[in-house]
Parts: structure tokens; C-alpha cells; sequence
């Protein structure tokens, strides 16, 4: 019994100590990442826009780096896209600031007059989380990693 208590409390240590250890590490918060990676999937984003810069073609030149192909073996699921009717966001974090897709996000015409994207307002709805999380997902493809 006493060695079960101590497993237990072991257990409900780990956690703790790893989340502690990553605030004083100053490690990114990814939850807001993670969040908008499941947005970007459930709203059908990868329908339109690929994250993958194609080796060889003009991507190179409007995208920015050739992606590795790797990823797209280890991605679940994978987000290389299957059509390409909008940019590729690959790099995106690179090309545009937070505002920009923001604005895009609300009213999409507003900052690209021919876009076909229709608005996405309702995921910056009060109290819904998954606006602000689209942006950090979109922010953090293509950063520089610290």
C-alpha cells in the first residue's frame, strides 16, 4: 500500500516538475499550436492552400525554401496539400505578420481584393479560443526555431 502512494505521488510529480522545468527554460507555449494546427485541419485549409514547397519549380522563388520530404512522411496527417488554390504556407510565419492574417482571416478581400477565401470571422467569435490559435499555427510555419 505505502509503495503505491509513493508511485502514485511520483506520478503526479513527473508532470509538474516537467511543466515547472519548461517555464523556467522559457520553452514556447505550443498549446496555442496545437490548437491551430486541429483548426487549420477541421476548417479544410489544406484544400486550398499546400505547405509544401515544391524542389525544381517557381515555388521556390514565390514560397521560399524547398520543403523536406520528410515531412510529409512524417506529418499525421499530412498537410502537403492536395490542391493549390491560395499560397502555399509553408513559410508562411516568414512572409506575413500576425495583423495580415488576421485581417485576411475577418474579411478576406479587404487585404487581397481578388482572394476567393471566404471569412473565417466566426473563429474570432468572444470566447472562442480558435482564431487566435489559427495565428499562432500560421505564425509558427516556417519560423526560424530558437
Amino acid at each position: 500500500m505505502r509503495g503505491a502512494l509513493i508511485t502514485g505521488l511520483i506520478l503526479l510529480a513527473i508532470p509538474a516538475a516537467t511543466s515547472l522545468a519548461a517555464r523556467w527554460l522559457h520553452a514556447p507555449d505550443t498549446s496555442g499550436i496545437a490548437l491551430g494546427r486541429q483548426v487549420y485541419i477541421a476548417e479544410g485549409c489544406i484544400h486550398c492552400h499546400s505547405q509544401y514547397v515544391r524542389p525544381g519549380t517557381a515555388d521556390e522563388d514565390w514560397w521560399g525554401d524547398v520543403a523536406d520530404p520528410e515531412l510529409a512522411r512524417t506529418q499525421r496527417p499530412a498537410l502537403i496539400g492536395n490542391r493549390r488554390q491560395g499560397p502555399d504556407l509553408m513559410n508562411v510565419g516568414r512572409r506575413l505578420p500576425r495583423d495580415w492574417h488576421r485581417q485576411h482571416l475577418l474579411a478576406p478581400q479587404s487585404v487581397a481584393p481578388a482572394s476567393r477565401m471566404p471569412s473565417y470571422a466566426h473563429l474570432f467569435a468572444d470566447g472562442d479560443p480558435r482564431g487566435e490559435a489559427l495565428l499562432d499555427y500560421l505564425e509558427s510555419l516556417g519560423a526560424v526555431p530558437p
